[in-house]
């Protein structure tokens, strides 16, 4: 069938060239030879519990053969003081994404749906924009493996939380605005939330009924995952409260529009089945969920430009590899509000684990790691592979990185002055490092186009050629390389033009005593006041769009209409309206009427509003409604 053979296709394209170089031999234990000491460990985790403010823990630890250990540690709630058990449901926020990719490639199994086919084909009714859509298609597979170019959703699609009853289609018809593809697809990854609910509405639509019935038939009936579910559960008891800040204040659940992307909730004793499945390659209890080469294929990016040249190493469908305590590890994490988790597993190992806490907290690695420890105790860390290659073919790699792919696009109009990396030769060594001063690391060649980093067994890290001729490092971010000088260039603008904007203020304070004293009266108060009007009306927009990320509610704020989103649009309105007002004054004003300094001020601001005007307008931010967005 054609869905069956587009997957060994596709696992042929990209396996050959990274193989070899890239796996090192595991050193696996003997069966049965996993221990945790149990009581010792709940005890470090009621700690880091204590330590961080949060309520409680939804642990799994799973060898290939058995459950060692899924419980609770910590209040599932903390007003009546229950206790979290094994059967706690908790939300755990984009884990989702992996079983709604179990989903689909049953579906690719059972004949019904090829990864390939593009999303135009089997769904024309959900909005999207590709303008390379006839050499370079959005499919099934790209929007799965998060390469067909979209912006994560938008603010609005966050903020809209109220609506349980809302379809998948509804969902998706919600804001197509956000699923414009910015490069062309199958050569990027850049994580957006709508890709795997398109993936799961196709499923829908070609069997006839809902996603949620189908995920239920398909997956977590046959893994006897009973409680499992992307709704509200049926026993509301089950659910453990998620928690705010505070770690007391109960959070809101959150109905999101794209349920398949972030709405399941499950426990630890039924994400230990799931984690069981996947290191068996499909089987549990002797029961197969999947073929081992469509476990592969989840684990296995294809539609990368990393990918293409043959590297194995990223995010496939819904589960992306990690490195775990020095061994390669596949799974996913996830958060939404109140909750926030983290589940992985290895084949090579034969052990996994699952951890979720019901208050987003950094304390969750801290979990996360003394998991980790705990788990591959004994196992030998595997040696990476080290290609000996000549100065000049390490030099190749060498120059300034600039991230091109940003999450959101929007915030692209400060993240490309900061997400800029340098890789340097140092005596034979290749390092990289970020210019805000990130910890140097070394990068160590596997092959002339594959790198890991010093304390990591594979790689990771990926040199290609674009279709525009520009080299990218993909490594997760995917930077292109760029004139050392032009990252230099940037910030001075930025520097110069920030420096500007500030300093009308600044002369604000001179001037205003001057004119209340007295002085100054011969300067038109226009000249002195519309510079610092305009400058003022921008910084009502800046503080507008940062304040919620510093006291948080950054959805509520900007996805629906609030003082905030509000200020956001009239501030950058009155912006442009002020810098025109300027700039004509400014120009316009004779020397002897206002001063040669005044006047040379009033000019050199109203050009820095005019730049910074400029560079808000080609990033979409004058006149942007958030809550429409």
């Amino acid at each position: 069938m054609r869905g069956l053979r587009s997957i060994p296709l596709a696992l042929t394209c990209a396996l050959p060239l990274a193989l070899p170089a890239q796996e090192p031999e595991p050193v696996a234990r003997p069966p049965g030879v996993v221990t945790v000491d149990i009581e010792d460990l709940t005890a470090e985790i009621r700690t880091i519990l204590d330590e961080n403010g949060i309520p409680g823990a939804s642990i799994a630890l799973v060898d290939r053969d058995r459950t060692i250990w899924a419980g609770g540690v910590g209040k599932a709630d903390v007003a009546t003081g229950v206790d979290v058990t094994a059967d706690h449901l908790f939300r755990v926020g984009s884990i989702s994404k992996s079983f709604t990719s179990l989903a689909v490639l049953r579906a690719v199994e059972g004949g019904l749906l090829d990864l390939d086919t593009p999303v135009r084909v089997l769904a024309p009714e959900v909005g999207f924009s590709n303008r390379w859509e006839e050499t370079h298609p959005v499919t099934v597979a790209t929007v799965m493996e998060h390469t067909a170019g979209f912006d994560d959703i938008h603010f609005r699609e966050f903020a809209k939380v109220d609506d349980p009853g809302i379809t998948l289609f509804e969902g998706l018809a919600y804001n197509p605005n956000s699923r414009i593809s910015r490069w062309r697809p199958g050569t990027h990854m850049s994580y957006s939330n709508s890709g795997p609910a398109i993936a799961a509405y196709i499923v829908e639509k070609l069997t006839g009924g809902n996603f949620e019935d189908y995920v239920r038939e398909q997956v977590f009936d046959p893994l006897r995952m009973e409680n499992s579910t992307f709704r509200l559960p049926d026993d509301p008891a089950l659910l453990a409260k998620g928690y705010g800040a505070d770690g007391v204040t109960e959070a809101n659940y959150d109905h999101i529009i794209l349920r398949p992307s972030g709405a399941l909730n499950t426990s630890a004793a039924e994400m230990a089945r799931y984690l069981r499945m996947m290191i068996n390659r499909g089987t549990l209890d002797g029961v197969r969920l999947l073929a081992p080469e469509t476990i592969t294929r989840m684990e296995t990016p294809t539609t990368t430009l990393a990918a293409r040249a043959g590297f194995t190493y990223g995010y496939g469908l819904g589960n992306r590899a990690l490195i775990v305590n020095g061994h390669v590890f596949h799974g996913h994490g996830g958060g939404i509000t109140g909750f926030s988790s983290r589940s992985a597993y290895s084949s090579d190992l034969g052990v996994g684990f699952f951890v979720s806490v019901n208050r987003p907290s950094g304390g969750i690695g801290d979990i996360w790691n003394l998991l980790a420890e705990r788990l591959t105790e004994g196992f030998e860390k595997p040696p990476g592979a080290v290609a000996a290659l000549s100065d000049e073919e390490l030099r190749a790699m060498t120059g300034t990185y600039q991230n091109v792919t940003p999450r959101l696009q929007l915030t692209y109009v400060l993240s490309r002055f900061f997400d800029i990396r340098r890789v340097t030769l140092e005596e034979g060594k290749l390092f990289i490092q970020g210019i805000g001063g990130d910890r140097k690391r070394e990068l160590v060649p596997v092959t002339a186009k594959s790198f890991r980093y010093e304390d990591e067994p594979v790689a990771s890290v990926f040199s290609v050629v674009d279709e525009d001729g520009h080299q990218v490092r993909q490594a997760g971010p995917n930077d292109r390389r760029v004139s050392a000088v032009w990252p230099a260039f940037q910030l001075s603008a930025a520097g110069t033009t920030l420096a500007l904007l500030i300093s009308a203020p600044l002369f604000a304070l001179v001037w205003v005593p001057a004119r209340f004293l007295g002085r100054m009266k011969t300067i038109p108060l226009r000249t002195l006041l519309l510079p610092l009007l305009a400058t003022l009306a921008l910084a009502v927009s800046f503080i507008s769009f940062i304040l919620p990320f510093a006291v948080g509610g950054v959805s509520e704020a900007f996805g629906k209409f609030s003082g905030v989103s509000f200020g956001i649009f009239v501030g950058s309105l009155g912006f442009v309206a002020l810098t025109a007002l300027s700039l004509y004054v400014s120009f316009r004003s004779p020397a002897a009427e206002t001063g040669r300094f005044v006047r040379l001020h009033g000019r050199l601001v109203s050009l820095a509003c005019t730049v910074a005007l400029i560079y808000l307008w080609s990033h979409g931010l004058i006149g942007l409604r958030t809550w429409a967005y």
